[in-house]
């Protein structure tokens, strides 16, 4: 069986296999397993109405958060993640 993965992928497992001392075929056999295994997990416990209002009454920013528009609250997102993108890390 053979399947044809977009280049970015093949670039990535190449790179894993590399790390891990290992051949590009067993890094997408390993891909494929934890991906199966993701899969396969369930939720412990679905969050209800009575957890998020439990969320709205004692944690106000949920509930400020809760109401703001998708793109706004993505735009938080991509800030926060360049935010820490640009930190300086430590040396040791």
């Amino acid at each position: 069986m053979s399947f044809d993965l977009p280049i970015n992928v093949e670039r990535d497992l190449e790179r894993y296999a590399q790390a891990e001392h290992i051949t590009p075929a067993e890094a997408v056999v390993k891909f494929v397993q934890s991906g199966l295994k993701s899969s396969k997990r369930k939720a412990k416990r679905q969050i209800t109405e009575a957890d998020l209002e439990t969320l709205r009454q004692n944690l106000p920013i949920f509930a400020f958060m809760e109401k703001l528009p998708d793109d706004v609250v993505e735009g938080m997102q991509a800030a926060s993640r360049q935010f820490r993108a640009e930190r300086f890390t430590p040396r040791g």
